[in-house]
């Protein structure tokens, strides 16, 4: 038995992962998705009287995929949880997983729509970009494969400039995670990635009902933006009713909040980066130190309007209702 077809790595998990394997005779193959150590299951499958077999893996792969927004200090950190690294194994069946009769290479995905090569930047909003002040920023990168990643970051004001310069020995996958805390005064904040991308911030003052959203992209990466106008908070209350001696009788079941949140005047490359906010699988509300999933009730989203600026308007409400059992 033998592979014929593997994927490359990092291969993007939003296409099909498609592996191939040929056997000089027909019988039933197994086989077997799991981590490098073997001890983390994705998945299994069995052909019947089969001498070749084809498959895509990603659907098995995807559920093991985990994002959530970096709320820490300035600095690298690993991208935990937001590839997946995998081995495929394949034998007659009854055999695997010690009898594999063909192993294929180990890859690492990830959860992008297209193929990207190191050393890359992963992301959907443009290089410049504003940025509220106490608000964080996570950019995505795929390190080069000598392992070592530096950045530099050049705060400047009215009369000074600063530059603080890190560094880290991470492969594949990397989170930089600017915090505008950390250059108190700042007009414009610089990071320059080595080899890899620069991206601008102009520091504008934070709204006082400004919500800051993050959402997972199409590119893999956490996104964020500030919508610095909430238009409506609508609360609504689900009830049930029943007639008695007394009369109609109303008993409240569970509340749901809904926030209509809008965004400043943008360009399309904004507005169309905003817009996967409507199609994104998982979507958070940032706070100073936390982050909180949140469904986005709006299914549409409008990125250009002839003649017109535009702006995105979109509905928010928690995951979860609240159920009212004080009642």
């Amino acid at each position: 038995m033998t592979f014929s077809q593997i994927p490359s790595q990092y291969a993007p998990l939003g296409g099909e992962v498609l592996y191939a394997v040929e056997h000089s005779a027909a019988e039933d193959l197994d086989i077997r998705i799991a981590d490098r150590s073997g001890s983390t299951l994705y998945g299994t499958l069995r052909f019947v009287a089969s001498a070749a077999a084809r498959f895509d893996a990603a659907p098995f792969l995807r559920r093991a995929l985990h994002f959530l927004p970096v709320v820490s200090d300035t600095g690298f950190y690993a991208a935990t949880g937001r590839t997946v690294t995998a081995t495929v194994a394949v034998g007659p069946s009854g055999t695997l997983p010690d009898g594999a009769a063909a192993t294929a290479p180990e890859r690492t995905f990830l959860a992008g729509r297209t193929q990207v090569a190191a050393p890359a930047l992963l992301t959907t909003l443009p290089l410049q970009r504003l940025i509220p002040e106490g608000a964080r920023d996570e950019l995505t990168l795929l390190a080069p494969d000598s392992g070592t990643v530096k950045a530099t970051v050049t705060a400047r004001s009215a009369d000074t400039m600063t530059a603080q310069s890190y560094s880290a020995f991470l492969k594949g996958p990397v989170l930089f995670v600017l915090d505008t805390r950390d250059f108190p005064g700042a007009d414009t904040l610089t990071v320059e990635i080595d080899g890899i991308a620069t991206v601008e911030y102009t520091v504008v003052p934070a709204a006082e009902q400004a919500v800051r959203v993050a959402w997972r992209s199409s590119a893999g990466s956490v996104e964020q933006y500030s919508f610095p106008v909430v238009r409506t908070t609508t609360v609504q209350v689900e009830k049930l009713r029943a007639e008695g001696p007394e009369g109609l009788v109303a008993v409240p079941r569970r509340r749901e909040a809904t926030r209509t949140l809008v965004s400043a005047y943008e360009t399309e490359a904004v507005l169309t980066a905003l817009a996967e906010l409507v199609e994104s699988p998982e979507v958070w509300v940032v706070g100073e130190d936390s982050c909180t999933p949140i469904d986005v009730a709006t299914d549409e989203a409008v990125v250009r309007r002839l003649e017109n600026l535009c702006c995105l308007e979109i509905d928010i409400r928690d995951r979860q209702n609240t159920a009212m059992t004080w009642n």
